[in-house]
């Protein structure tokens, strides 16, 4: 492998973030050590950007509640209210807990077209540099021509999966061939006199872009197949559970199907043990499970500004400050009695005067047998911040797998594909409960209700919750232990689930723009 221009990819990465912090058209440089001239004239700037593109991931935004992906995860798991805040000592995700997303639209646009432009620049560089083709012999190749196939499959799967998160938010559920998404660029530059601003694009053509760059960067990962260096990085098994949960979200159920179970079939990741559930921490990227994530390490720690700073109770934290992330009361209730899952949350309702107990009312509900920091289980005992972030795990490609077959009426198909998961997840001496629990699940309804069940209980805290909320469509109450007064949402009726644009790129984007009867240039209604 090659060595990893890590200095470049710093530099890199502060050059595109601070050159579209307020839109995706606002390109100058800005509080940057290099100029363009001079970035263009580097050696290995290809690797150098495709590092860099990583870096975009967790970027810390100054503030304690933007710090990329991660970030981002606890926005639609709160917004949903699968994510619980009891107490406002700080105020970070406070509106989020509240069922707010007019703060947070700029945020997921600039993070997610920052990672396009990214992408673009790099898929511009390779383009130049003359990158192979799907039909040459690769052993007449160089190696800077090889590892070239290999950086644009992972530009390809980086920006399709950026486009599949901005219709997870900006697009409205169910509008698949007709609705307006937002703009699609493939442009390195989009300040040119011939692009200068897209219009919105309808959302068939949206999908049609993240199916094409998903497929096309699978292509290449198997005709440049490459070890990769850090879990960080793109690889055709995280393609292929992108490309199949694509097609979930949009009710493509076949395709879903068939490429959940190729990534099934393929990867070499294993579903996590009962022996380990309540003992990794989901702290550590060495976890056979993780097919995706980041090895935080002294040098890329974002510090108290991360997910472990906002949420584990043994980390220096807000949560442990009193800013409580648990579980909602009503889904924590509906766990299983035979569920092994039900010590990831701290259980305890009554009040305990030491408030540095584990037991302690404070607590209640926080995931401290889920994410707790790995060197210490003392509240507030790790001040290093080196907990690693899961981005995605093997368990997912299962779930996708038996959403798709239930919704497809293959309830058996469905059913082995979740109890691949539940059979490891059994406390000893609970097998007769658990075989009850399996013998209920009897109507495609039963199953479809026990799928949606394990998406928010396994995979709680990790970014799928909004989604899942969305997809099913359904009227969920929370439990007593949410801040904000409203315990009943519904996703068919709230327009709060799906993001307006951000007034700020009507102004940039021209295309967004028309004139009023007197010729001055107004903003367009968003929807």
């Amino acid at each position: 492998m090659k060595k990893t221009v890590y200095i470049l990819s710093l530099v890199v990465s502060a050059l595109i973030l601070n050159s579209c912090a307020d839109s995706y058209l606002n390109q100058e440089p800005g509080g940057s050590s290099i100029t363009e001239d001079q970035y263009k004239k580097m050696d290995n700037i290809i690797e150098g950007t495709v590092n860099g593109a990583y870096t975009l991931l967790y970027p810390f935004g100054g503030d304690h509640d933007a710090f990329g992906k991660r970030a981002i995860d606890m926005y639609g798991d709160m917004l949903c209210g699968d994510m619980a805040m009891r107490t406002r000592n700080y105020g970070w995700f406070d509106t989020d807990e509240q069922g707010q997303t007019y703060t947070r639209r700029a945020y997921f646009w600039a993070f997610y077209y920052g990672i396009i432009r990214h992408c673009n620049l790099t898929i511009n560089l390779i383009d130049k540099a003359g990158h192979p083709s799907l039909t040459v012999d690769t052993d007449t190749l160089s190696e800077d021509a090889y590892y070239n196939g290999s950086y644009y499959a992972q530009m390809l799967a980086l920006r399709g999966w950026a486009y599949a998160g901005l219709s997870r938010y900006f697009l409205k559920e169910g509008e698949i061939e007709t609705g307006l998404a937002f703009p699609i660029y493939t442009e390195e530059d989009t300040k040119t006199d011939t692009v200068n601003g897209h219009e919105r694009a309808t959302a068939a053509d949206v999908y049609l872009r993240i199916e094409e760059d998903l497929t096309t960067s699978l292509a290449y990962f198997q005709k440049y197949p490459v070890e990769r260096e850090n879990k960080i990085e793109m690889c055709a098994d995280i393609v292929r559970v992108l490309l199949a949960y694509s097609y979930l979200n949009k009710h493509d159920n076949v395709n879903a199907l068939k490429y959940a179970t190729e990534a099934i079939d393929s990867m070499s990741y294993t579903l996590l043990p009962q022996a380990e559930v309540l003992t990794t921490g989901f702290n550590n990227i060495g976890s056979n499970n993780w097919i995706w994530g980041k090895d935080v390490t002294v040098e890329n720690t974002t510090s108290l500004a991360s997910f472990f700073g906002q949420c584990d109770i043994y980390s220096y934290s807000y949560a442990a400050a009193g800013d409580i992330k648990g579980i909602d009361m009503n889904l924590y209730d509906s766990i299983q009695a035979w569920d092994i899952r039900k010590g990831w949350w701290n259980k305890y309702y009554e009040k305990i005067k030491d408030k540095n107990s584990k037991t302690a009312d404070r607590y209640r509900f926080a995931p401290d047998g889920k994410f707790y920091s790995a060197t210490s289980k003392e509240i507030m005992g790790d001040r290093d911040w080196l907990s690693d972030d899961v981005y995605m795990r093997a368990e997912v490609p299962y779930l996708i797998a038996a959403e798709a077959a239930a919704r497809n009426n293959d309830l058996t198909t469905a059913k082995n594909y979740l109890f691949a998961i539940t059979d490891l997840r059994v406390i000893t001496g609970q097998t007769a409960a658990y075989q009850a629990w399996q013998d209920g699940l009897v109507s495609k309804e039963d199953v479809l209700q026990a799928i949606r069940h394990n998406w928010r209980v396994e995979l709680w805290g990790e970014g799928y919750g909004l989604q899942t909320f969305r997809r099913y469509g359904e009227v969920v109450k929370l439990g007593d232990n949410h801040r904000r007064s409203k315990k009943e949402i519904d996703p068919t009726t709230e327009r709060v689930f799906t993001f307006e644009l951000p007034t700020s790129e009507f102004y940039y984007n021209p295309a967004l723009r028309q004139e009023n009867a007197s010729g001055a240039n107004v903003l367009r209604r968003q929807y």
